[in-house]
């Protein structure tokens, strides 16, 4: 078993500009699988960049300025709780960003992620992704959810008043299924992302 192998996390490297260069390849394929994904196997994302898996702009910038600060230090590390459900499995991981240096010069980074609790749930629908992505090419006029990319708790104009609630509480307010899902960042973890620390 290599370092990019460890039971029950996900490991996997990309250089400087986002590029995935290695992928812990059995757990990553364990997990693709487990979510219905066989076509994001570690031989598939090899090569493919970071960016191009992550939805919602604002995600994609916080994420490219967290690289940037602990690329200036060798020694710092950025550690982040997060939700990553399924359907029908609630999952809590943390995850933990490294710069890699080489002669003193930032030439990546891994990003090790590891499971704090998981549980089998009733479905939910609004984390079935694929669904709700073929539904909005189908459909221009479906009502805007947005989901917190780290707590994965959700936002509608037309329930709890905008507020950021579980999708439990989405659906007990009358939310629906069929909707256009973005990604965002709630306001509360905007302000509980860890700041990057020494290692």
């Amino acid at each position: 078993m290599s370092r990019f192998d460890p039971v029950d996390e996900l490991v996997f490297e990309t250089d400087c500009s986002g590029s995935i260069v290695a992928v812990g390849e059995n757990s990553w394929n364990s997990f693709a699988s487990e979510n219905g994904a066989p076509e994001l196997s570690a031989d598939a994302v090899v090569g493919r960049n970071l960016f191009s898996f992550i939805e919602g702009a604002q995600v994609r910038d916080q994420i490219r300025q967290i690289l940037e600060r602990i690329s200036h230090h060798p020694n710092w590390a950025w550690v982040l709780p997060f939700r990553c459900d399924a359907p029908e499995r609630q999952r809590n991981i943390c995850q933990t960003i490294q710069p890699v240096f080489q002669d003193h010069i930032c030439t990546g980074f891994i990003f090790h992620s590891e499971y704090q609790a998981s549980r089998q749930r009733p479905p939910i629908s609004l984390y079935d992704f694929k669904r709700l992505k073929k539904l909005a090419m189908e459909n221009r006029d479906l009502l805007n959810v947005i989901m917190c990319s780290w707590c994965q708790r959700v936002q509608s104009s037309q329930i709890a008043e905008g507020s950021w609630i579980s999708a439990e509480n989405y659906y007990a307010e009358g939310g629906r299924s069929d909707v256009r899902l973005s990604h965002g960042i709630c306001e509360e973890c905007r302000e509980a992302v860890l700041e990057p620390r020494p290692t």
